[in-house]
């Protein structure tokens, strides 16, 4: 994470390494990206970068910090929307998470899907075995709406929820567009998680 030396640079500073950062991060896998493009493009010096930044994989994991939290205000907005109700919750953010990542930068995180080992490394990500996004939701989410096993179970339950959505805007990046067939079998995957697919009762 960044030094307080890095946190203390005015806005545009920070702007411009952030810029450059992620321009050299969404054109290039993690072993090509190059340091000595970063701060040239940033107009600092290699001193510099590395009084803000341990080194690349120290800056890699801080960009990706800024999707989590894109991620988590989405969701918590989502929640609140929704009366705590985790599965609307999940079917109303794929488009605006998708919207969100695309308005970012949409390449970077193209590739960071190439480097998905890359971003398991790091403890604070969206790797969906953290349980840091659940901790940041669960006073928004409303367990009363849950049964017992589900509530006792809560983060099984989010894990496979944000599987789903992982691999749904992995889809959707793909294909570069909001298809209509991928959100639906997305929506009918949901159901099948809130409602089960047993037709047999106890």
């Amino acid at each position: 994470m960044p030094s307080d030396t890095f946190l203390r640079l005015n806005d545009e500073k920070k702007k411009k390494l952030i810029d450059a950062s992620f321009k050299e991060f969404s054109i290039n896998n993690f072993n090509d990206v190059s340091i000595n493009r970063i701060i040239k493009e940033a107009s600092i010096s290699r001193g510099s970068f590395y009084m803000y930044f341990e080194d690349k994989k120290d800056l890699y994991f801080y960009l990706l910090e800024q999707y989590l939290e894109v991620l988590i205000d989405n969701m918590k907005t989502n929640l609140i929307k929704n009366k705590g109700d985790i599965f609307k919750m999940f079917q109303d953010n794929i488009k605006e998470i998708y919207n969100s990542f695309k308005k970012n930068n949409i390449n970077f995180l193209k590739k960071s899907l190439e480097n998905i080992t890359m971003m398991e490394e790091s403890k604070k990500t969206f790797g969906f075995r953290d349980k840091r996004l659940l901790k940041e939701l669960i006073p928004n989410i409303n367990l009363e709406l849950l049964n017992d096993n589900a509530k006792k179970h809560i983060e099984v339950i989010f894990v496979i929820n944000m599987h789903l959505l992982m691999v749904t805007l992995m889809k959707l990046l793909k294909e570069d567009s909001l298809d209509r067939k991928i959100l639906k079998d997305y929506y009918e995957q949901l159901d099948i998680l809130k409602y089960g697919c047993s037709v047999e009762k106890k």
